[in-house]
């Protein structure tokens, strides 16, 4: 029965202990870390020189279809029925095949995004995980997942971890 007794005590002033023990709270942007961080910038920059020709096309292609439309429009009246039909189906094709090519670039940017990206990603997590350790952060939350609505003054750390991506970076790490 003492022994009980004794175990119960000391629960007590254990969950006393958590209880008063400092509780710190953080919040950071992944998205703003990424887009701020020397590693995101990077990625941004690999991105751009890669895609940046498939975009000029993409808006060329766009371009000649929208004056394509044009010269239907401005053809109408005058065309015999059977070339219209035929124009219109040329039309339909063109702007399918435009379609297709916007939808497969977004896909490619996306895979080559998420591909370039999952490495930063990491590289976040794990100075994210220092920075609490080191700081002696009890809680962070991601503010684009967590549902956080209010932020108070002082506990976003986002630019901290920006700086201290840029510090890894620099160290070649």
């Amino acid at each position: 029965m003492k022994k009980v007794l004794f175990l119960a005590v000391v629960f007590v002033f254990l969950f006393q202990a958590v209880a008063f023990a400092e509780t710190k709270i953080g919040v950071f942007s992944m998205q703003a870390v990424m887009v701020n961080c020397d590693y995101g910038k990077a990625v941004a920059a690999k991105l751009k020189a890669q895609f940046e020709p498939m975009e000029k096309n993409l808006e060329k292609e766009a371009q000649e279809i929208q004056k394509l439309e044009e010269s239907l429009r401005n053809q109408d009246l005058a065309l015999k029925l059977d070339a219209k039909q035929d124009k219109q189906r040329e039309f339909r094709r063109i702007t399918r095949d435009y379609q297709d090519s916007v939808a497969a670039y977004r896909q490619k940017r996306q895979v080559t995004q998420q591909e370039l990206g999952q490495p930063v990603i990491e590289k976040i997590v794990k100075v994210m995980a220092e920075y609490a350790k080191v700081n002696k952060y009890t809680v962070i939350f991601e503010l684009g997942s967590s549902g956080v609505s209010y932020v108070a003054e002082g506990i976003d750390i986002t630019d901290n971890l920006v700086e201290e991506l840029n510090k890894l970076k620099k160290a070649g790490k």
